[in-house]
């Protein structure tokens, strides 16, 4: 069984084309993240516009939610469509909010809106939190836009396991004002949701016990060298990165982000870590994306389920494709990897119980949901407990955490460790990155920090550094 070496390193990268839904019909839709409750792979998109058979738009949507296929991962499929397809709106809307969209839906700029860009973080078998942007819009322009924070919502597992039920716990913002805390991502380690939020730029880390998630008051906050009650003590881990998944490579053994920028590169950007607070290595490119025919690409997330065969050696990727509106996937090979299929072990990640082989593919008709539960996905690959093979206290050699061997040395101390973040490079720039906390990407040459604001979403310049709504967003 191959096991990679860092740092991390591409062999391959292999566009798998678009993600379509088996119902047979045709969506414009976003973000694209990822996550699996109750071993069933879900995805999850942001504003969502069905089409019709003439490709016209018949609806918006801004949440909805379809169950991914295990054994086929370019699809996905809604639970419940109307004949022309339209799924139901995921992260439920309050009643002030359906009235204000229904009376606003001829205005065609006004409306409330409901964005995931993160995981949903399983806190028991089959349930879990979903943390989400409220926001309404004003005009076509993305800072005119009203924020309200993030909200929390319940998820469930239905009893067929075949859908995801969310359930808004409060209509008041559990963060506002601050750091939107889980609105960059989140990623469960042992007993512990670590949680990714964003201000100013900035992208900080938090973590509360998965049973207390939903308690403000059990959050901690990381300063650099220690997790702390007082937020006031945060220190940032990166700077202006727009979208990304943090997840455990079984391959590489660490934390790995897969993202991109906030600059409209059109670069896939990678970062490894051993915990997942870090200390994490400067920007690494994945991949050099194609330039879309307007706009740019961007909402680039990870999908460590699929390929469940490989040991981690293969990974999904997407990225939203601003022109077409469309989620695009691609398949990452680590170097190294053998193209072997996962075959009986007895280092288990979670259980130390061996690793059944492979069984034969299930017949065609079968639905994605029982795909998902067949018995080598139950028994090989649980998402929510592999991570954190090391046990503390632990020694991390300065040259196994640097994707620049020599560049800035890092000092690792036992578990719990104590680090120096030193100024990291982006790429080929050269110039220091702009004062303020954190392990930052230094800014791009000509870049105004001033014209820039921190949003959840990805969306091109308007040439004065404003970002604009994606043409599929704006209200019909």
């Amino acid at each position: 069984m191959s096991q990679g070496q860092l740092p991390l390193a591409v062999k391959k990268f292999e566009r798998l084309g678009t993600l379509t839904d088996e119902n047979g019909h045709k969506y414009t839709r976003d973000i694209g993240c990822s996550s699996v409750i109750g071993g069933v792979p879900f995805w999850a998109f942001g504003d969502t516009f069905p089409l019709n058979r003439d490709g016209k738009m018949i609806g918006l949507l801004t949440s909805t939610c379809a169950t991914g296929n295990v054994l086929n991962p370019v699809k996905c499929r809604y639970w419940d469509c109307d004949r022309e397809g339209r799924p139901a709106q995921f992260l439920p809307f309050t009643d002030e909010e359906m009235k204000f969209n229904r009376d606003h839906q001829h205005g065609g700029k006004k409306r409330f809106y409901l964005w995931s860009f993160s995981k949903i973080a399983e806190t028991a078998p089959g349930e879990g939190y979903i943390l989400f942007h409220k926001g309404r819009t004003e005009s076509q322009q993305m800072k005119d836009n009203v924020g309200y924070g993030i909200q929390i919502a319940k998820v469930k597992l239905s009893p067929d396991k075949s859908k995801l039920v969310a359930t808004r716990i409060m209509n008041e913002p559990f963060f506002r004002g601050g750091v939107l805390w889980g609105g960059f991502d989140t990623v469960v380690d042992h007993d512990y949701v670590y949680l990714y939020g964003g201000k100013d730029g900035h992208i900080y880390c938090a973590r509360v016990q998965k049973n207390r998630m939903a308690d403000k008051s059990a959050y901690e906050f990381w300063n650099k060298d220690r997790w702390t009650k007082d937020e006031n003590q945060k220190s940032g881990l990166f700077w202006k990165l727009q979208s990304g998944s943090v997840f455990w490579s079984r391959y590489y053994k660490c934390f790995v982000l897969i993202g991109c920028t906030m600059w409209a590169d059109n670069k896939i950007i990678m970062r490894s870590a051993p915990r997942p607070e870090g200390p994490w290595t400067s920007d690494t490119l994945l991949h050099q994306l194609y330039k879309p025919q307007s706009g740019i690409n961007y909402c680039v997330n990870a999908h460590p389920w699929a390929f469940p065969g490989t040991n981690g050696g293969q990974l999904l990727v997407s990225w939203t494709d601003q022109h077409t509106g469309v989620v695009e996937l691609a398949k990452v090979t680590w170097e190294g990897y053998e193209g072997k299929r996962l075959a009986p072990s007895s280092s288990a990640p979670v259980s130390g119980t061996a690793v059944p082989p492979m069984p034969p593919p299930l017949p065609s008709s079968s639905k994605p949901h029982e795909l998902a539960q067949s018995q080598y996905w139950n028994q090989q690959y649980q998402y929510n407990q592999p991570y954190q093979t090391y046990q503390p206290p632990q020694q991390y050699p300065p040259s196994q955490y640097s994707q620049y061997p020599g560049q800035y040395p890092q000092h690792y101390q036992p578990y719990p460790n104590q680090y120096q973040q030193y100024s990291q490079q982006f790429y080929n720039w050269t110039s220091q990155p702009p004062p303020g906390p954190g392990g930052p990407s230094p800014e791009q040459p000509g870049h105004d920090p001033q014209s820039q604001y921190y949003y959840g979403g990805g969306y091109s310049s308007d040439g004065h550094g404003y970002p604009q709504v994606p043409y599929w967003s704006k209200p019909r």
